[in-house]
């Protein structure tokens, strides 16, 4: 199933994606609660409710009609797990890293679905892409086991996990790089756990203008999902809705020679088997 967020008439909704459109799934009474988002469904434990009321619905309207939001739109928390992928040449040289590198994004960091990405206007020419799988959370857990950790995975969307990369060595944290307001993206759907058979074998592409930059597969994780979702729980507690981007293959516009970094008027996609197609434009602030 997949289940989208959006904007429409004035109001947030959300709903399930059906013969091309959307069936509106906002105000779906579950023992005497009504959810205003999914992030709500997800911590009542509602999929499957959700999933019923679906099934043989019709689209209440199209796509055209609405504004896309994030999957979860109101996340609790966005972690990203760094270089985690067999690709980049200081991994390659220096072998697989002890630990991985776990850094938080601010919601509004990321554009959703069709929405502009906003190369800033200061400093922002080297705006960089990174295709990346990104899981969601179902289920609170704290001290979570590797052995156990999928069965707290709700979901799966797409993350453009955009760097600025003229903010590199400015100080010793990463927050700047990676915050900068709409840099990144995420959606469009959150597509539920049971439709992806192995999250750890899905092909990822990035194309910029139709052109493919990355080409990669999640097999080439350092750190896998099982891990990262055990990992981050020892430290916080995750809670539904929270969203895991698990980093990008490489190919990011930082490597090519010369670096191919994301200008005005581009058009970047990201698509991962299963899971769909991220599209946004690219815009100055």
């Amino acid at each position: 199933m997949k289940l989208v967020s959006y904007h429409r008439d004035g109001k947030e909704g959300f709903g399930a994606v059906v013969d091309g459109g959307i069936a509106d799934l906002s105000g779906l009474l579950y023992k005497e609660t009504r959810f205003s988002n999914l992030r709500e469904a997800l911590t009542a434990d509602a999929i499957e409710d959700l999933r019923r009321t679906a099934q043989g619905a019709k689209a209440d309207f199209g796509f055209d009609d609405v504004a896309m939001r994030l999957p979860i739109d109101n996340p609790s928390k966005i972690f990203c797990v760094g270089r985690n992928y067999y690709a980049y040449h200081e991994v390659l040289e220096d072998g697989r890293p002890e630990w991985p590198s776990i850094f938080p994004r601010f919601r509004d960091s990321f554009s959703a679905h069709d929405e502009a990405i906003v190369r800033p206007a200061e400093d922002g020419d080297e705006l960089d892409y990174e295709g990346e799988l990104v899981v969601i959370i179902g289920r609170q857990g704290r001290r979570i086991s590797e052995d156990d950790a999928m069965s707290y995975v709700g979901g799966y969307t797409i993350a453009n996990e955009g760097s600025v990369r003229n903010w590199i060595g400015r100080g010793t944290q990463n927050c700047p790089v990676k915050n900068h307001w709409r840099s990144g993206s995420i959606g469009p759907y959150m597509v539920t756990a049971d439709e992806i058979a192995d999250p750890m074998h899905l092909g990822i592409r990035t194309r910029v203008n139709g052109d493919v930059r990355q080409d990669g597969n999640t097999d080439m994780m350092i750190f896998d999902i099982r891990f990262a979702i055990s990992y981050i729980s020892k430290f916080c507690l995750l809670q539904p809705g929270d969203m895991i981007c698990t980093g990008s293959p490489g190919g990011s516009a930082i490597e090519h020679d010369p670096p191919g970094y994301l200008k005005p008027g581009d058009m970047l996609e990201v698509e991962i088997e299963g899971v769909g197609t991220l599209r946004n434009p690219i815009a100055a602030e």
